[in-house]
Formats: C-alpha cells, sequence, structure tokens
C-alpha cells in the first residue's frame, strides 16, 4: 500500500480524500510544510496533495522545493477557489503540480480518484519526457499524449489526431527512431500506466484493467506477457513504470500498425 502525503489544514479536506482513496493509499496529513517535507525523507512517499496557501499565503516555493527534492512523486494541488487565486492557480503547473482539485467543486470521491489517477498518468509521463530530450517535437509528443491520456480510448488515429500530424507521418516518425507505430504505442502508454498503478500492492490486476479501459482482465494480462514477457504480478515485482519503460526502449518493435484488442 502505497503512502499518499498531505499538508491539508482543513480537516474536510482530509476526509474527503481518505473517503475517496480507501484502502489504495495510507494518508498521511502533515501540519506544516516543513513536515511534508520530513516524512518524503523517511519514508517512500508516492502522491503528495497539497494546499498551496496551507500557510496563509501561496507559497509556490515550498512546492517547488518538493518537486526538486523528491522529483518521483505525483503533486497533487487541493485549494479553495477564490477569482483573485486564478493566476496562482495557473502557475502550478509550471511550479511542478500535475494535478488539480478544487474545494466543494470537484472534490466528490469519483472525482477525488479520477485526478489522482491521471495525475499519476502524467507523472509517470513527466518521468519519460527527461528520456526523450533528444527527439524530435512530433514523437516526443506522441509518447507524451500515449502515456498522458492513456484512460481514454485512444487508437492509432486519434493519437495522430491530438499530435496534429497524419497517421501514415506519425508512423514515419516512429520507425525512423526505431519507436512501436502509432496503435502499439497507445498500447505502450497504458502499460506504463498499469505499471505506475501496479506500485499500489492493494490494486488487483483485474482493477488495473477496469482503470485504463482494457476489455476485461485476461486481455491486460495477455497484452501484458505479449509487450512485456510478464504477468502483471512480475510487472509489480520488477519496478512497476520503470520496468515498463525500460523494456519499451529495450524491445525490437515491429511495423504491424494494425488496432489489435488490446486497444479496444
Amino acid at each position: 500500500m502505497g503512502i499518499l502525503a498531505t499538508y491539508l489544514p482543513n480537516p474536510r479536506c482530509v476526509a474527503r480524500l481518505e473517503a475517496a482513496v480507501g484502502s489504495m493509499h495510507t494518508v498521511r496529513n502533515c501540519n506544516s510544510w516543513a513536515t511534508l517535507e520530513k516524512l518524503c525523507i523517511e519514508n517512500a512517499v508516492d502522491i503528495a496533495v497539497v494546499d498551496l496557501y496551507g500557510d496563509g499565503t501561496a507559497n509556490f516555493d515550498a512546492v517547488r522545493r518538493l518537486r526538486a527534492q523528491f522529483g518521483t512523486i505525483t503533486l497533487i494541488a487541493y485549494v479553495a477557489f477564490a477569482p483573485d487565486r486564478a493566476r496562482d492557480l495557473f502557475d502550478l503547473g509550471r511550479a511542478g503540480a500535475v494535478g488539480l482539485l478544487l474545494t466543494d467543486l470537484d472534490d466528490r470521491p469519483r472525482a477525488i480518484r479520477a485526478i489522482l489517477e491521471r495525475a499519476e498518468a502524467r507523472g509517470t509521463a513527466a518521468e519519460m519526457r527527461r528520456m526523450l530530450t533528444q527527439h524530435t517535437v512530433v514523437v516526443r509528443d506522441a509518447v507524451m499524449v500515449a502515456v498522458t491520456r492513456a484512460h481514454e480510448r485512444l487508437n492509432g488515429d486519434r493519437l495522430a489526431d491530438v499530435v496534429g500530424v497524419s497517421r501514415r507521418s506519425l508512423a514515419s516518425e516512429l520507425k525512423r527512431v526505431s519507436f512501436p507505430p502509432p496503435s502499439k504505442l497507445v498500447t505502450w502508454g497504458r502499460l506504463m500506466v498499469a505499471g505506475q498503478l501496479l506500485g499500489d500492492r492493494e490494486r488487483s490486476a483485474d482493477a488495473v484493467a477496469r482503470t485504463l479501459g482494457f476489455p476485461s482482465g485476461s486481455a491486460f494480462r495477455n497484452t501484458c506477457q505479449r509487450y512485456l514477457g510478464l504477468k502483471p504480478t512480475e510487472v509489480r515485482k520488477a519496478g512497476g513504470a520503470k520496468a515498463v519503460v525500460e523494456r519499451f526502449f529495450a524491445a525490437k518493435h515491429d511495423d504491424d500498425d494494425g488496432d489489435g484488442a488490446e486497444a479496444a
């Protein structure tokens, strides 16, 4: 079970977060930025949910410090919205937050779970981005979209549309750098996020399959075996998303771009 650390002075927000995550994460609430940093130093924290205004003002320095010190933590802001805070919320992404919850607006349990899952996907993408700096914008964007939108029912055509090129052009760009064709890149993106989700030992393979829109738990297991040569439990033991990313870069990708059942 992963640790979800929070700095949320509002007890109601903590209670809502705890209700939303249930047994999927252990929620540890801190009473200051310093206490939160100490917790992250001493424990393997997966997600940090923070109130930017926890100490009364917009503390971007604290957010940037968390991002700089703990690059693998998925950072989410949970704040009360006010018109004079609009610019601050816009700047949160640049400070390192990959998700945003607004008090009393989008913090029902289902919405919280959805934002946590998508934020984890963006956290995975952040790691990938550092490994793609030498590639073209088209290639980089295609991989990023495949990961950050892994929860959507993308296929090769839709991926190309989002990136802004034809499917043929995208396939050519990907082939040039020995990456998989569009439809298979979509599946790899889903597997990277699946690896991230499997890092939580309370999540079953069936639960991950449902979250990412695989037709069934069996289809997810078959896809893991076909692409990774591993069962979901073995993906977890091998390091989760890190193991998937390593196999992505090491694999010899073929040119077959048919949209298979795993992308349904």
